[in-house]
């Protein structure tokens, strides 16, 4: 993953320092414009859209950096059937509390992760009989079991059933589709992520 990263990254970096340099500049610029813009239009508008659900959750997106994508990323790759508004390849995993087992408890599906491996998460399909072969202990698998609550939470954030999603250490998709394919996977991971597969 740290070939991707300067890739991934600086356009991220980009961004932020650009926002940042234009916000600096009206923060300090002394001109009367400038500062009745500052205290009387600019804190009055951000008061009413502060307001606004949609404007509050994009704010923490942003300022938590979950909202940030790498859809052109080397390491993303959705396969074909997934639904447009579903989470895809290079989106960060949407927060879900959910079920792992039949009369488990509800779970933040984010304390599973393990930022040292691969994540396989299974929706509406079972985990195949053997496997993902050679990747051993690289790879946890989550099967999210059918029930309400977890189908409600799976609704909420599109997430189509059956779907499959393979997540980076970083909780980034990195490989995204309708029906598990275990040879998508290994070539996946050979290909993408450059990973020696361990045969028998």
């Amino acid at each position: 993953m740290l070939d991707s990263y300067e890739a991934e990254r600086i356009p991220v970096a980009r961004r932020l320092l650009s926002t940042t340099d234009r916000m600096f500049s009206l923060v300090v610029s002394d001109t009367r414009l400038a500062g009745l813009f500052r205290t009387r239009i600019l804190a009055n508008v951000m008061a009413l859209a502060m307001r606004l659900e949609r404007i509050q959750k994009l704010a923490f997106r942003t300022i938590s950096q979950t909202g940030i994508a790498y859809p052109d990323s080397s390491l993303s790759e959705t396969l074909p059937g997934m639904p447009q508004e579903a989470p895809r390849a290079g989106d960060r995993f949407p927060w879900l509390r959910l079920k792992l087992s039949g009369n488990g408890p509800t779970e933040d599906f984010f304390g599973k992760l393990d930022d040292t491996r691969l994540t396989l998460i299974l929706i509406g399909q079972a985990a195949p009989p053997g496997g993902v072969p050679g990747l051993g202990d690289l790879l946890r698998t989550y099967v999210v079991p059918s029930d309400p609550a977890n189908d409600r939470e799976l609704t909420r954030v599109h997430i189509p059933r059956p779907a499959f999603f393979l997540l980076r250490p970083d909780g980034h998709v990195g490989l995204a589709g309708i029906r598990l394919d275990v040879a998508a996977v290994t070539r996946y991971v050979s290909e993408r992520l450059n990973l020696k597969i361990k045969t028998a």
